[in-house]
Parts: C-alpha cells; sequence; structure tokens
C-alpha cells in the first residue's frame, strides 16, 4: 500500500473527514511500513492537487463530490513577474495567470503563450509602466480591445494587463496569487482577451471542467453577477446537465 492509498482509505473509512494524527495512529497499527514523513508529504501533495482539502489545523477533508478541486500552478516566471510586482506595490490587489490553462477544457486548441496580470482599476498604468521598466523582453498591452487581442495575441507571449474584478475568487499556489476555476469559468464569457474560446468552446470548456473538477457554483455565480454573466453562465450550466442526462 503506498501512502496516497493508506490516505484515501482512512479518509474514506471516516466518512471523508480525518484528523493527521488519529490517520498515523491507524497506520502505524497496520504496521504498514510507510513513515510519518512520508504521509506528511503526500498530503501536502494531495492538498496542491485538490485531492484533500485542509479545514482546520491537523485536520482533513476530501471533496464532498470526490472530485479534485483545480489549483493552477504558475510558472517560474510568473512567480518572478508577481514577486517584484508585490515588492513595488504591496497594497495593490493583483493575480497573474496564463490562458494556456484552457487548453486542457477545449477541442480546438489555439496557440496561446501570453500572460495575464490582472490588478484592480486604480492600478492598472501604474504596473503596467512597472512592467515596461523590468525589460523582459515581450510586449506588455494595456486593457486591450477586442480588435486588438484578435490582431496581435494569437500566437504572441505578450503580457496583458487587465482589470481585477473585486471580490474575484482567487486563491495562493508559491506564494503567488492566482485565479481560481471559479474565476477563470466567469472570464471566459466575454473577455476581450479570451476571445478564442467562445461560441461552442465556452460549451466544452464548462463540461470539461464540471466533469473533471470540484467547482463552488457559489463562489461562481457570485463572481458571475458582480460581472453581470450570472443568467448566462446558468444557461450553460443548465444545457450541460440537460445533455449529461440524456
Amino acid at each position: 500500500m503506498t501512502a496516497s492509498e493508506a490516505i484515501l482509505n482512512y479518509a474514506v473509512r471516516q466518512g471523508g473527514i480525518f484528523h493527521r494524527k488519529d490517520l498515523l495512529l491507524d497506520i502505524s497499527r497496520q504496521q504498514t511500513g510507510i513513515k510519518d514523513s512520508a504521509i506528511t508529504l503526500q498530503i501536502n501533495r494531495m492538498i496542491a492537487s485538490g485531492i484533500l482539502r485542509r479545514i482546520g489545523r491537523g485536520k482533513y477533508e476530501l471533496p464532498q463530490n470526490g472530485l479534485p478541486e483545480y489549483v493552477y500552478q504558475p510558472s517560474e516566471e510568473e512567480k518572478s513577474i508577481f514577486t517584484k510586482l508585490k515588492q513595488q506595490f504591496p497594497f495593490l490587489d493583483m493575480c497573474i495567470w496564463s490562458p494556456r490553462v484552457l487548453a486542457s477544457f477545449m477541442l480546438h486548441v489555439p496557440d496561446i503563450g501570453y500572460t495575464f496580470v490582472d490588478v484592480e482599476k486604480d492600478g492598472m498604468e501604474t504596473v503596467f509602466h512597472a512592467l515596461q521598466d523590468m525589460e523582459l523582453g515581450r510586449n506588455i498591452l494595456l486593457a486591450p480591445s477586442l480588435t486588438d487581442c484578435e490582431r496581435y495575441l494569437t500566437g504572441s507571449d505578450a503580457i496583458v494587463v487587465r482589470q481585477l474584478i473585486g471580490q474575484s475568487p482567487l486563491t495562493v499556489v508559491d506564494g503567488c496569487i492566482v485565479p481560481r476555476i471559479e474565476k477563470i469559468l466567469v472570464d471566459v464569457i466575454g473577455d476581450n482577451e479570451l476571445f478564442f474560446a467562445s461560441g461552442s468552446e465556452t460549451y466544452n470548456v464548462y463540461g470539461f471542467a464540471f466533469e473533471r473538477n470540484c467547482i463552488n457554483k457559489s463562489k461562481l455565480l457570485r463572481y458571475a453577477s458582480r460581472r453581470n454573466r450570472k443568467e448566462k453562465v446558468e444557461q450553460i450550466i443548465q444545457t450541460i446537465e440537460n445533455d449529461q442526462s440524456q
């Protein structure tokens, strides 16, 4: 039995919620030969991948529907850019990510290489100039129009500075603030920079996302309301659910 199998087996026996100390005690009683350090390491990995969720000090649970949470993994370059910006502007709300993550949810994968820096409205221009000063060797675009996106982003490795909507679903990975899947799904509907995921591809993105990941619908709809997209999101979800029931 591997460490991950031991953890999952114990979690299921406990109804999905367990304490680390009880898990370690149970495993030691079974004399599996699995070290405590291996269990701790595996728990951290399972949290990072969304298989487990930390709900308290030394307390964990399995997602209710058994699907893992989606966790955006920032690249080393994204971490570097985010760290530099936060050092300059510690009080600005921002997150960093690339729409390349949508490729795994699409049937027709476009050439996506650009990066988003989403920042609160009042700081957009300041961050735009700060990125230019970093001399990253990449074009920096500030809130481009749909026409600009269609002309200059396909096959580009540009950095796009966009407005971060208040109360966006965000999380922290490796010290870097990145979007939760709920933000990504709502942004897909209508954002200029995500034009490649419009039409039928939007339904593909939602269908694959709900099939593979634990989606917090309340977070999804709350953010969609802030962006005046709640009705569209609900319509997409209903269409997907109807298709699955047939």
